[in-house]
């Protein structure tokens, strides 16, 4: 899979580029969901307790640190894509 990662970073720069733009996107996202629910979960939990628990707030909490996990994965993308367009720039 790593080799078809970097076939696919170092086709051509234009799709390296655009690669980096989603990777973008969907990392900035995820970010963002990420503090708007995980406040809201840590409100809910401290005002409601045990009642918070029982309604899935840990459930919900487990998801957020997964969301954070793909966000982190969405930043390596796109660090990865910088990384194959400054090598391109400066091999020129």
């Amino acid at each position: 899979m790593r080799g078809a990662f970097r076939k696919v970073l170092t086709f051509h720069w234009l799709v390296t580029f655009l690669l980096m733009g989603v990777f973008s996107l969907l990392g900035a996202a995820a970010s963002v969901n990420i503090f708007v629910m995980l406040a809201a979960n840590v409100r809910f939990l401290s005002e409601h307790g045990v009642m918070a628990v029982m309604e899935g707030a840990l459930t919900q909490l487990g998801q957020l640190l997964l969301s954070g996990v793909f966000a982190l994965a969405m930043y390596l993308g796109f660090k990865a894509c910088e990384r194959v367009l400054v090598e391109k720039l400066l091999s020129n």
